[in-house]
């Protein structure tokens, strides 16, 4: 097992990080605009100001040399500054913001697990039944609705027209941190970011649990006079959690970069909010910082997968 994780980790992790960083990075200094135009739209500023600015961040520089310069800081553990006016410290930046974005994350994925496996396990058990096609209808719709609509209409509705939970932020300045409080701020934003999680997952844990279902050594359970919830619960499920734990380790970087676009409609102050600002802005740092730390847990969860894999079924090795 250990040859095999380090063996991912050096001959296919790091290789694969390197090609993501040095594409991404090529778009991103092909794109249209650079991090000093907006300068020209800022008064008595002339050509001279600007091109000494463009100096300073290193933008004169071919992309070749600029990538290296990145990379070189990064393998020293170094995320670059800032190319904005502060000139703090990308590293600090995410730190910063990281707290509010795991603690949304977090939330979202103890809600998909939590509502979408019993979900799942009960639209298999009652197949074909009113209870299934309803649940099979609605985790349809939580698949194909975007984010920023679903989003949006619990705020119309929870917000705007009921008044019972706040529009968007994380607690204001000399407001009192509660646990109610908590659950308040979090639970639109996360049911939003969570809910392709949820219904993703039933869908995975009805289908799993069918096919097992169906197998000779669930028969031999059921004529031994073994219940039909020991059948499921002690000798199906092991089993058709495998599938599923797949699923959970694209899950957590999935649940991080679909904070993104939730945390820009609820004013939710993570690095979701801070992606977007680094965007407009063409922040260079601060964007290969985020995308860099989203690879890497993309990269783990692939390989949290696989490690589950061998935990749940003794019979799997990996040599």
């Amino acid at each position: 097992m250990w040859r095999y994780i380090v063996r991912r980790i050096f001959v296919q992790g790091i290789p694969v990080l390197l090609g993501f960083t040095f594409v991404l990075y090529f778009v991103i200094t092909i794109a249209p605009g650079s991090p000093v135009t907006h300068l020209r739209g800022v008064p008595n500023i002339d050509e001279e100001t600007i091109a000494r600015r463009q100096a300073q961040l290193g933008l004169n520089d071919s992309f070749p040399v600029q990538y290296v310069k990145w990379l070189g800081r990064v393998l020293r553990g170094d995320l670059g500054l800032s190319f904005d006016s502060s000139r703090r410290p990308v590293s600090e930046l995410i730190l910063e913001r990281m707290p509010a974005t795991i603690l949304l994350s977090a939330s979202s994925i103890v809600l998909g697990w939590v509502i979408g496996i019993p979900v799942g396990i009960l639209s298999a058990r009652y197949q074909y039944s009113a209870l299934d096609y309803v649940i099979t209808f609605l985790a349809f719709v939580g698949i194909s609705a975007p984010s920023f609509f679903f989003g949006l209409l619990l705020l119309y509705v929870f917000a705007a027209r009921l008044n019972v939970l706040p529009a968007g932020g994380f607690f204001l300045a000399g407001e009192p941190r509660t646990l109610v409080g908590y659950v308040q701020y979090l639970l639109l934003p996360s049911i939003t970011l969570g809910l392709g999680s949820i219904a993703g997952i039933a869908r995975y844990m009805r289908s799993s649990l069918l096919e097992v279902m169906g197998q000779d050594f669930l028969r031999t359970a059921r004529a031994k006079g073994l219940s039909e919830n020991k059948v499921v619960y002690k000798h199906a499920l092991r089993n058709a959690l495998l599938p599923i734990l797949t699923l959970m380790g694209f899950t957590i970087p999935s649940i991080f970069s679909g904070a993104v676009i939730v945390e820009n409609i609820f004013a939710w102050p993570g690095l979701g909010s801070l992606a977007i600002q680094a965007v407009n802005e063409r922040n260079y740092p601060v964007i290969m910082g985020i995308n860099l730390m989203f690879a890497v847990l993309i990269f783990l969860g692939s390989l949290i997968a696989d490690i589950s894999y061998a935990v749940v079924d003794p019979r799997i090795r990996y040599e």
